[in-house]
């Protein structure tokens, strides 16, 4: 158990770590990975090179935590929004649309490209957690809406994961963010729109 000294060190750790994680994400959507160094990192958030590297042995190191920490900060608000028992599926779709839309900020889709091609290992490693935590997600929701009359019965989850993960895929080459004039938040949004209200103009008294 860390006695109250220790604590207050961890917590002061906790906030250098934060300072610099949105500093640096700020300069990497700005400049680019590449072309940002840690030395203007250090500068601009007014530490010293030695703290900085105190905390992060390089560059690629403070890329791969950094990504870490969002991924996770988003996701944990994603969970605590599809676990709400007083809200129904269009309004867990439509607040977890609002939190990503939030979260994901202007030059994402120059950032993600960059990350391909820069870090590969990195981009590889997210790909795969966030596939994993989001087909998690999915799961549940579904599965919570069948049970709760949002969604229809004759619904197949597996299937529908399948079209979502491959969806993303797609959605997420960066080769694609490169073409598209679409934000990754305009296209994520539009996806989950898709998965689960359709294109088609439904009767009222369609029972499908």
């Amino acid at each position: 158990m860390q006695t109250a000294v220790e604590q207050e060190l961890t917590q002061e750790k906790d906030e250098v770590r934060q300072r610099i994680f949105e500093k640096s994400f700020e300069l990497f959507l700005r400049y680019g990975f590449a072309k940002t160094r840690m030395e203007e990192i250090a500068r601009t958030l007014r530490i010293s090179r030695k703290t900085l590297y105190k905390h992060f042995a390089n560059k690629h190191e403070l890329l791969k935590e950094l990504m870490m920490d969002r991924h996770h900060r988003i996701h944990n608000l994603i969970e605590v929004i599809q676990q709400d028992p007083e809200k129904s599926i269009r309004e867990k779709i439509q607040a977890m649309q609002t939190c990503i839309s939030s979260e994901i900020p202007q030059g994402m889709n120059e950032f993600m490209r960059e990350i391909r091609d820069q870090a590969p290992d990195l981009w590889k490693d997210f790909r795969a957690m966030k596939e994993a935590k989001i087909n998690r997600t999915m799961r549940n929701m579904i599965e919570t809406g069948i049970k709760n009359g949002d969604i229809r019965s004759d619904v197949n989850p597996d299937i529908v994961l399948l079209i979502h993960s491959a969806s993303s895929e797609a959605l997420f080459e960066p080769n694609f963010l490169a073409q598209t004039p679409y934000s990754i938040r305009d296209l994520v949004k539009e996806l989950d729109t898709i998965i689960f209200y359709g294109i088609v103009k439904r009767d009222e008294n369609d029972p499908r």
